[in-house]
């Protein structure tokens, strides 16, 4: 399966997923929170869509954290506040990260969770303790097992094949958020142990660029899309516009 079938599969599936049961209960939570005056802002950054699907079961319209950082004013203040994005080899985005450490937020209730596909390992306890550093607390944080859409690494026909029980952890977390549990879910390293994560992060962070993106310089348009999304600029139209270059 290649990779655009596999993120089209992905896709169908997710909303399979939704309509079995998850989405009314969601949407029934959400009007609820309407109704009684919660505000609840939702931030997410998303890949390949595991955690827009997340986000979107806890907002009608969740912001884009590439999307946020473009703006000046980055001070949020609602009843609650939330993060979801995904585990990167037991890390979080650096993108993410970058939104925190410039923004402030204040909520009475602030939760995360974290989309993964494999092992979390103490992906909640790094996230709980870089929020600490800078000047969030979060309430609650837990991962979540999903697709492994990590294409260069995990063969996409093994894991349609796999139930991870997503709709059911995606119904407790919404559950345990809903009466404002406090819970930072604790560390399953496995067979890993830090210095084993730190250096799959460094390797991890440095490549994914140059596994994940092609850029075919004969099917560009020059619609400059690009260019005009990215938050950190690392697209260019070429000479002449007859090709995109990334500026990494």
């Amino acid at each position: 399966m290649d990779r655009r079938h596999a993120l089209k599969w992905m896709g169908f599936s997710l909303a399979a997923a939704a309509m079995a049961g998850i989405a009314p209960l969601t949407h029934s939570a959400i009007i609820k929170d309407h109704q009684r005056g919660k505000r609840r802002l939702v931030f997410y950054f998303t890949a390949t869509g595991n955690s827009l699907f997340v986000a979107r079961q806890f907002s009608d319209t969740p912001l884009s954290i590439p999307q946020e950082l473009k703006k000046t004013d980055l001070v949020y203040e609602a009843d609650e506040i939330a993060f979801v994005c995904p585990d990167y080899a037991g890390a979080i985005p650096k993108i993410v990260r970058e939104f925190v450490s410039k923004g402030t937020f204040k909520a009475r209730y602030i939760f995360s969770v974290i989309t993964f596909g494999n092992a979390c390992v103490n992906v909640a306890e790094y996230w709980d303790e870089f929020c600490q550093e800078h000047g969030v607390k979060n309430n609650y944080i837990r991962p979540i097992l999903m697709v492994d859409n990590y294409l260069p690494v995990f063969d996409m026909n093994q894991q349609i094949t796999i139930d991870k029980h997503t709709d059911e952890n995606l119904a407790t977390i919404l559950e345990e958020v809903g009466t404002h549990k406090h819970f930072i879910a604790p560390a399953e390293m496995g067979f890993f142990n830090k210095e084993m994560l730190k250096g799959m992060q460094d390797q991890h962070f440095s490549m994914t660029a140059e596994r994940l993106l092609e850029l075919r310089s004969d099917r560009c348009v020059s619609c400059m899309t690009c260019e005009k999304v990215c938050p950190h600029k690392d697209f260019r139209l070429g000479g002449g516009g007859a090709g995109v270059q990334r500026q990494l």
